[in-house]
């Protein structure tokens, strides 16, 4: 069995496992144990990991940071392809690592809209105007994993000049580590949101670099 197939069925596998975990966030252990009341699945582990860890302001911000570094990236994606499909005036001459990344965002995106819509969990904080807001699966983890990971795939297949790629893929490892961290102990969300937004991450990637290295070697 090919590598592309190995990925893409650890995807599949991967997605498996995101969808019963949000099954499990949604029906086992649920207290009103966060703000307003609100009910939280799992609420033992994830009333142990707030309590261990707090809300830390320094690290939220990070977080922000690193994902508007995140939107950043993927806009520069995007143009990439535009121009590419202006120049080569044909989308089946784009790259199809841009190509395959543009569906990646428009899933990613459906899945937002989706958990928006339907909240799992509220955020242990309120909002600035005392509201709550939907926190699972954290879009920031989601965001981290499927730009940075399929973006340092990317850089490998278009960028020509080994140097450049190296420090474009160091600089997104870094950004992609630091997203993740920061927004795990920043305290904005609970644990199992985080667990959730690297499940459905880590799917979506390697369904992602599954379908690449296929078409490569087709």
């Amino acid at each position: 069995m090919s590598l592309g197939k190995k990925m893409t069925y650890c995807g599949i596998g991967l997605m498996a496992a995101a969808v019963l975990f949000t099954i499990l966030v949604a029906a086992v252990d649920v207290k009103p144990i966060g703000p307003q009341n609100s009910s939280v699945g799992l609420a033992g582990l994830n009333s142990a990991f707030a309590d261990a860890f707090g809300v830390n302001k320094v690290l939220y911000g990070i977080s922000e940071f690193g994902g508007y570094i995140a939107i950043l990236v993927a806009v520069g994606f995007a143009v990439i392809g535009v121009i590419e499909l202006i120049g080569r005036k044909s989308l089946f001459k784009v790259d199809f690592c841009l190509v395959s990344m543009g569906m990646l965002y428009v899933v990613v995106g459906i899945l937002y809209v989706v958990f928006d819509k339907f909240a799992i969990n509220f955020r242990p904080v309120l909002e600035a105007d005392g509201t709550l807001e939907s926190s699972f699966p954290s879009s920031h983890t989601l965001l981290a994993v499927c730009i940075f990971i399929p973006g340092i795939f990317a850089v490998g297949r278009i960028v020509k000049e080994k140097t450049i790629a190296f420090i474009i893929t160091l600089c997104m490892s870094f950004f992609a580590v630091l997203v993740v961290i920061s927004r795990l102990f920043s305290g904005v969300h609970w644990l199992s949101d985080m667990i959730g937004g690297g499940l459905f991450g880590a799917a979506l990637v390697c369904v992602y670099l599954g379908a690449n290295l296929m078409y490569e070697n087709k």
